[in-house]
């Protein structure tokens, strides 16, 4: 969804339910980081042959709704180093991507220094809030994480400006609505 400026955004975040405006920006034909509906098509239809086992999928972020909901942006706005949010619902992704990081866990958590063992701690907190991405695997060499960068590296293209293609599995659309609401609980606030 395109805001013409920061103004309507606040205001839509001002009177909207967290929820609805999520649903809403999730269901848009054409996110402002696109130039058009074919090519926010092309780029789903691109993302999704890699991702069979999904059971939606779609943009978020300001690479969506043009301003940053991320506390630590200041509402920021999208722009040319900006990122490209996609969110991938699967309940089998989801939990190929746990299953990889908690045998790891099990595997290695004794020689692992503090800070990576406070990052998996960090991902078993996204877990229990039904998200994780491959990118968050500590292990560096694992072909699960590899195949995954590799994906997402392929999906910045023309398409999205080439810009840095970063995806999350979601094990439902609720989590993946509550998410992106907690986004805007906060930007409530901080009006």
């Amino acid at each position: 969804m395109s805001y013409q400026n920061i103004n309507d955004f606040f205001n839509d975040i001002a009177k909207g339910k967290p929820e609805d405006l999520i649903q809403s920006w999730f269901g848009v034909r054409k996110p402002h980081g696109f130039e058009s509906e074919d090519d926010y098509a092309a780029f789903l239809d691109l993302v999704g042959s890699d991702w069979p086992e999904i059971t939606s999928i779609c943009v978020a972020g300001s690479s969506n709704w043009r301003y940053s909901l991320n506390p630590n942006k200041n509402f920021s706005e999208y722009h040319g180093k900006s990122d490209v949010d996609v969110v991938l619902v699967s309940q089998k992704y989801f939990d190929e991507t746990w299953n990889e990081i908690r045998n790891l866990h099990r595997k290695r958590w004794y020689s692992w220094p503090r800070e990576i063992r406070e990052n998996v701690m960090r991902s078993g907190g996204n877990i229990y809030c039904g998200f994780i991405s491959p990118k968050s695997i500590p292990d560096k060499s694992s072909k699960y994480r590899f195949s995954f960068l590799k994906k997402c590296n392929a999906y910045s293209s023309h398409l999205v400006g080439f810009r840095d293609v970063n995806m999350m599995f979601f094990k439902s659309n609720a989590d993946a609505i509550d998410y992106y609401v907690r986004g805007v609980r906060l930007a409530k606030r901080r009006l």
